[in-house]
């Protein structure tokens, strides 16, 4: 009876050691699959490169839903639903191209707005969507530049739904990109 009580504690042992390994094993391979889904989460065939970066398309970024949600200080505020196209360049390296709008009246030298559309189109005209500019947060005094002036920026790319202080996309330390000529 004893040898009997015995093999069947190895037996439980061994099946809950096994079980533990099991767990441990899954977890380990749902670790490795979320880094996993992060980095395949970018399918570079859908984005034009250009050094290394990505060249943002402004199609990509105007394609957008809006859900409205209460707001206790607004009443009610739209919240950007990002695709997953958007959502997959999210705090990465891109190159943007665009309208040059200044916005001397934030104060801030150091923000500036590309737009996808000329000045007399764009968001501030009611002709286009907030979905159509994009914050442009630079790290060095740019040249003079004329408004509508059609530049190139580079900078780690931000979606942003929570912040309204800012726009719904961001270009931080972005860096002015003289023109290709």
């Amino acid at each position: 009876m004893r040898l009997f009580k015995n093999f069947v504690f190895i037996v439980l042992l061994f099946f809950l050691m096994s079980c533990r390994e099991k767990s441990i094993t899954a977890d380990a391979d749902k670790i490795n699959m979320d880094s996993l889904r992060a980095e395949m989460a970018l399918d570079s065939s859908l984005y034009k490169w250009e050094e290394g970066k990505i060249v943002v398309n402004w199609k990509d970024l105007i394609d957008i839903k809006f859900v409205r949600k209460a707001d206790s200080l607004l009443d009610s505020v739209d919240i950007p639903q990002f695709t997953d196209k958007v959502k997959a360049i999210h705090g990465r390296e891109v190159i943007m191209e665009g309208f040059y709008i200044p916005v001397e009246e934030t104060g801030d030298e150091n923000i500036v707005i590309l737009s996808a559309y000329p000045y007399s189109q764009c968001f501030f005209c009611g002709q286009a969507g907030v979905e159509s500019i994009v914050d442009v947060l630079i790290k060095e005094a740019l040249p003079p530049i004329k408004t509508d002036t059609k530049v190139r920026f580079s900078g780690t790319f931000k979606t942003n739904a929570d912040d309204f202080d800012y726009l719904i996309y961001l270009l931080e330390e972005a860096k002015y990109l003289p023109s290709r000529r």
